[in-house]
């Protein structure tokens, strides 16, 4: 680890777990590293040579690292620091994304570009089996890197009239499933996501400032509540050269 700070060590006595101090200190000196993405990070048995440990615990650690976001691995090449490329983890909470770029030490910002009663867009409601013929409340938003339009959502929610949020309101709260369960009590738990890639629309490309026809990345999110209640549909659209999705898969 010759660009990262390495003054911390394991406390064999304390009843944190051996991967859980590996991995604290690692972010610590990620969050601190002087934010080189070309170069690979830490081997597993130059990590297990420094804190003195077998595999498992330095396996782990890495493992939760590149889930959470702090590094992505590529085959046959290493494990390398996230710092420049946002890499979304799949256990990112709904709603998560602006407060999850910010702990990674990004320059992450959002706004509320605009709150309203419409219906849902036909191929939608089809291709989700919404019912179109109701006003959702819907919120767009857009998410920004430092000075780089990221991410374009639209999030439409079948909710009673009562419950509509002011711009300032959702730019403070910085999510409107967070006001949603703060006025109404409603919990949004569980999302359902479809991941393709596209071609940007007139809008993506506007909202984005891309070409027409530039790839993109489309994660459409059925969402539910905790009693398993279908209450609404995100489409969110990503830069395609400025995102990644990580996840794990297991045979």
């Amino acid at each position: 680890m010759n660009k990262y700070v390495q003054k911390n060590t394991i406390d064999r006595n304390s009843p944190i777990p051996l991967y859980k101090q590996i991995k604290a200190i690692l972010i610590e000196e990620l969050q601190a590293s002087d934010g080189q993405t070309n170069k690979p990070f830490s081997t597993e048995q130059e990590l297990v040579q420094r804190f003195h440990v077998s595999r498992a615990p330095v396996r782990q650690a890495l493992k939760e690292l590149a889930d959470e976001g702090y590094v992505y691995r590529e085959r046959a090449k290493g494990t390398f620091p996230v710092h420049e490329l946002p890499v979304r983890p799949p256990g990112l909470e709904l709603g998560g994304l602006v407060g999850f770029l910010r702990e990674q030490g990004m320059d992450c910002s959002s706004t509320i570009l605009g709150v309203e009663r419409v219906y849902r867009p036909e191929e939608v409601s089809t291709s989700q089996g919404l019912n179109s013929e109701v006003k959702d409340l819907k919120v767009s938003r857009l998410i920004m890197l430092k000075d780089t339009y990221l991410v374009w959502t639209q999030t439409y929610l079948t909710i009673s009239k009562d419950f509509q949020p002011t711009i300032q309101a959702l730019e403070e709260a910085e999510s409107v499933f967070v006001l949603l369960e703060r006025e109404l009590g409603i919990i949004i738990s569980r999302g359902e996501h479809q991941i393709y890639a596209s071609g940007a629309s007139m809008d993506d490309a506007q909202y984005l400032e891309v070409n027409i026809g530039d790839p993109v990345l489309v994660i459409e999110t059925k969402l539910y509540t905790r009693n398993d209640q279908l209450i609404g549909f995100r489409r969110a659209v990503h830069r395609a050269d400025d995102y990644k999705f990580s996840f794990t898969v297991n045979r």
